[in-house]
């Protein structure tokens, strides 16, 4: 278990950013980078609002972060949050272990990898992914998807001309859809649709089984399928890159930053 601690400081004129740079100029940020226990303790400052800076401070465990609670720092830091008057909103999120998890924790964990190591796939876990893309609902069941799994030397470097975005990933799924299967009505189709859902299926399970892992749209399509030569009623929706990330990959900082539901939801 970790637990990852976002506190957001809103302050005026600037004040929050004086606040966390005078945290790293005093040596307080690689204090607690050094403590035992802390995996990760990180500035941001979210272009969209400049009165506010994020923090992202995460703890392998609970003793760890109660430890460093008690630390003469937070003194310090407590101090220094009073001399530019900061407004705190605290958000803190609990991760388990990779490999088995409920499903509220699989929502949580699930977040984009951008670097891969060098490991493969193992095969299991790859056809469990495919199961649950196989399980996926689509519109009157008539199961449009076409799932092509991109893993050999050759193929990977025909995704690699028509995207960046492989991140060396071992293995891409390269999610299409049959649009002559899939559902019409009128002037619409539900191809893209149903890969959409059929995707997020497959990486759900992906993270539920310990693999990391990413959704890709930009990719050259036209491209894509000259490469592969697919089929005209064939089109490619996105990519899903799986692999495992690598030691030095820092994440998302915003992965766990997210609307309120009162700004995405409404009742009538």
């Amino acid at each position: 278990m970790s637990l990852t601690i976002n506190i957001y400081y809103t302050g005026i004129n600037g004040s929050a950013k004086k606040f966390a740079q005078e945290m790293i100029t005093k040596g307080i940020v690689d204090q607690v980078r050094n403590e035992e226990g802390n995996k990760r303790y990180e500035y941001f400052f979210p272009e969209n609002d400049p009165e506010t800076v994020l923090l992202i401070d995460c703890w392998e465990n609970q003793e760890a972060l109660d430890f460093h609670h008690q630390s003469p720092m937070m003194e310090e830091i407590a101090k220094l949050r009073e001399k530019y008057q900061l407004r705190m909103k605290v958000e803190q999120y609990v991760s388990y272990s990779k490999d088995n998890q409920d499903f509220e924790t699989v929502i949580r964990n699930r977040t984009a990898t951008r670097k891969f190591k060098d490991k493969k796939v193992e095969e299991e876990k790859l056809m469990k992914i495919l199961e649950a893309g196989r399980l996926a609902p689509t519109a009157k069941n008539l199961q449009p998807q076409k799932i092509y799994v991109v893993r050999s030397e050759e193929a990977l470097k025909k995704i690699d001309e028509v995207s960046p975005c492989r991140y060396n990933a071992p293995v891409v799924l390269m999610v299409c859809s049959d649009k002559n299967i899939a559902w019409t009505k009128d002037d619409y189709s539900t191809y893209e649709m149903d890969a959409c859902i059929v995707a997020t299926h497959m990486m759900l399970e992906a993270t539920n089984v310990g693999v990391d892992n990413i959704w890709i749209e930009m990719f050259d399509k036209q491209k894509l399928k000259t490469q592969f030569n697919l089929p005209e009623n064939i089109e490619p929706v996105c990519l899903i890159p799986l692999g495992y990330q690598d030691d030095d990959y820092k994440g998302n900082p915003l992965h766990h930053v997210r609307k309120e539901l009162k700004e995405t939801v409404e009742f009538i």
